[in-house]
């Protein structure tokens, strides 16, 4: 076939491994973490080398494990979409356990952790490995499964403070609707279930199932009803969001809809549901984000915008078009650097003054200037200004969904200029604010460590040079007989 399966075999069994460290305390656990991580990421790019050097353009597939009238229960899928979401996913990954050894210490001005490290770590793990199963994945058993995983280690992860138990809760329960939906889905496709029987499925009973499916990954993603429960996330510990927002929970809500576009193809109706869903999740953010003071939580409402703006742009897969697959992942991409990004920059932020509640930060520019430069990138990325990648992803959805349909081809783009716009006025006003002025408040009570330095240095590279060295990767996307 031209390419080994075992390399990303390794890189997505390989991080249950962290689950030794469970009961481990101090940095230990951190580094083992970090190296464990680092050897996932090792093999993850052995494979997608070989993939990309040789089988560019062709989708191969084993099923490792079949059941009964179920038919395909455990399976690798190997294409543009899962080697190019897998290796970001490791990328993002490592460098977040890096950050987070000296994060995830009793240094911490806001939340010094004393106890639980191994027992987070080995979370951690659990929650990568999940998703990595869940980005190879080839049918609804496996996403149902390993999304109940990652529902599980982000009940204890989301907690890990004690001061979020509610807000974890509810996150396991969003997620667990997710859960039911995709079963219900099971059901009604039977051995269909499998991406690639799709085609032997009735016509009635795939619509059913992508409208089940649709709503499931609404849930994952935080789109209608669902938004509340992202935001409410971010009270867990900055790694931990870091994962949630840009390669995991969000990321697989879209990519689960992705596959069933691709491997189920044209379906008008589906376009309606996104595309009426995603407008309205658009324009109920541009009201979220002025009234937003604390940089974690604006950094969560605009992942919930980009979301909306992602399933916009699978509606016109749904409609036909392959552009619209090639969009939506080089979108998912490109958001995932910069909001790890913006993340682990909120993170120094809260680790030094003790606080991410702008309003109460002044002279940040002189107080942490290195970690400024990190926030000017970041934030400003995220309303898609140059260099890093999200300027292209915008761009290209803007042109893409211009070809929409009736009133979605001026209304999509008009909402995508218009979000984007918005985010940059309120990002402007906060660095107005904050930034200058002869006043430093609060003062720094430790300073971030060369080790979160680095890797917030790594995803400003990454998202810089990510959009230029993509996109010939992503143009080879297109729909696959199912």
């Amino acid at each position: 076939m031209g390419v080994y399966y075992v390399p990303f075999l390794i890189s997505m069994f390989l991080p249950f491994v962290l689950l030794a460290v469970w009961k481990s305390e101090g940095r230990g656990a951190g580094v083992f973490a970090a190296v464990i991580f680092g050897v996932s990421l090792a093999f993850n790019a052995w494979g997608a080398y070989q993939y990309l050097t040789s089988d560019l353009g062709k989708t191969l597939h084993v099923a490792y494990l079949t059941y009964g009238n179920a038919g395909e229960i455990f399976g690798v899928i190997v294409d543009e979409v899962s080697v190019l979401m897998g290796l970001v996913t490791m990328i993002v990954a490592f460098l977040v356990s890096l950050y987070a050894i000296d994060y995830m210490s009793e240094k911490h001005s806001a939340n010094p952790l004393k106890e639980g490290k191994g027992k987070f770590f080995a979370l951690l793990g659990v929650l990568v490995a999940s998703t990595m199963v869940f980005i190879y994945g080839t049918n609804l058993v496996q996403f149902i499964v390993f999304l109940e995983i990652i529902a599980l280690a982000l009940d204890d992860l989301i907690n890990t403070y004690g001061n979020a138990s509610l807000d974890s809760l509810k996150a396991y329960l969003v997620l667990n609707l997710a859960v039911v939906l995709m079963i219900i889905s099971f059901f009604v496709l039977g051995s269909g279930q499998a991406l690639y029987k799709l085609g032997s499925v009735s016509e009635s009973a795939k619509h059913t199932a992508f409208v089940l499916i649709a709503f499931a990954a609404f849930a994952m993603s935080s789109q209608f009803f669902f938004y509340s429960w992202l935001p409410k996330s971010t009270k867990g510990p900055v790694p931990v969001s870091a994962l949630i927002h840009s390669v995991s929970v969000v990321s697989l809500g879209i990519l689960l809809m992705l596959r069933f576009i691709q491997f189920g193809g044209k379906y008008e109706d589906l376009f309606y549901i996104l595309a009426v869903f995603s407008v309205l999740m658009v324009v109920l953010m541009m009201f979220y984000y002025p009234i937003q003071s604390d940089l974690k939580t604006l950094i969560a409402y605009s992942t919930i915008g980009q979301a909306a703006i992602g399933f916009m742009t699978l509606a016109y897969a749904a409609y036909g078009s392959s552009i619209g697959l090639q969009v939506a992942t080089y979108q998912v991409i490109n958001h995932a650097f910069v909001k790890a990004l913006a993340f682990l920059t909120a993170g120094a932020m809260g680790y030094s003054l003790g606080t991410t509640n702008m309003a109460k930060i002044k002279g940040f520019a002189k107080s942490l200037p290195a970690v400024s430069v990190s926030w000017f990138l970041a934030m400003f990325g995220l309303a898609g200004v140059l260099p890093l990648g999200m300027f292209f992803s915008k761009a290209y959805e803007t042109m893409t969904n211009a070809h929409a349909p009736g009133v979605f081809s001026w209304l999509l783009p008009l909402l995508i200029l218009f979000e984007a716009a918005i985010l940059l006025v309120v990002v402007m006003v906060w660095f107005r604010r904050i930034f200058f002025g002869p006043e430093i408040s609060p003062q720094p009570a430790v300073s971030p460590t060369k080790l979160m330095y680095f890797a917030m240095l790594v995803l400003i590279i990454a998202g810089t040079v990510s959009p230029w060295i993509t996109l010939s990767v992503v143009s080879k996307i297109g729909f696959i007989a199912g």
